[in-house]
């Protein structure tokens, strides 16, 4: 299993693991001339960078992350899904005259062509184009919060619903099974009990 890091530990890790950013950059088919990158947003499984290219006048926006291949050990399937479902869903956005630039995920291809570049290090790097304008939420402010986010993922899901599922790769064995979850989880509360969790504390956490 991988070793959980102190906050400090982990942002020299990152660094350590990001030190070849400027090498994945060249080999992703971006355009313009890079001139900036900067991490962005607030996830902490993947290595995320809102990265700027100046073509002339003209400024490109796009996303540059590194997977972290301590937890999606199959980065290669992960990408091959990304890439998969994406162009099915491009493919759906067009034929009901939505806008695929902002309807679903562009990725960048690497300058050979893939989904997805290595840099010396062993470091997976996977390039978005970037969509200006979105918002993203951490928490929850208010009811149509949910609701929209609801009714966004309903319309996701509706929209996959011909996709071939036998294409997809498991990339991370029984992460949305939710049984599987659940007895984890009340399993990790037994364990605590027998520690120095109350009874009551117990029951309400598993109830």
């Amino acid at each position: 299993s991988t070793p959980i890091k102190s906050s400090a530990a982990s942002d020299v890790y990152k660094r350590q693991q990001c030190g070849k950013i400027r090498e994945a950059i060249d080999l992703l088919s971006f355009e313009g001339e890079p001139i900036s990158w900067e991490r962005y947003g607030s996830g902490h499984i993947n290595d995320t960078f809102r990265l700027v290219c100046r073509d002339g006048e003209k400024e490109h926006l796009y996303i540059l992350q590194r997977i972290n291949h301590e937890i999606f050990t199959d980065p290669v399937s992960l990408m091959r899904n990304i890439a998969g479902v994406t162009s099915f869903l491009r493919e759906k956005i067009i034929a009901q005259g939505g806008d695929p630039y902002r309807e679903t995920l562009n990725i960048v291809k690497s300058r050979d062509g893939k989904d997805y570049v290595t840099d010396s290090d062993g470091n997976y790097w996977r390039g978005y184009l970037f969509i200006s304008g979105a918002t993203c939420f951490d928490k929850v402010r208010n009811p149509d919060d949910f609701y929209q986010s609801g009714k966004a993922f309903g319309h996701f899901q509706r929209q996959l619903a011909e996709y071939p599922a036998e294409e997809l790769t498991e990339t991370i064995v029984n992460f949305h099974n939710t049984p599987v979850r659940l007895e984890t989880f009340k399993k990790a509360v037994e364990e605590l009990s027998l520690i120095h969790i109350s009874e009551p504390t117990r029951h309400s956490l598993i109830s």
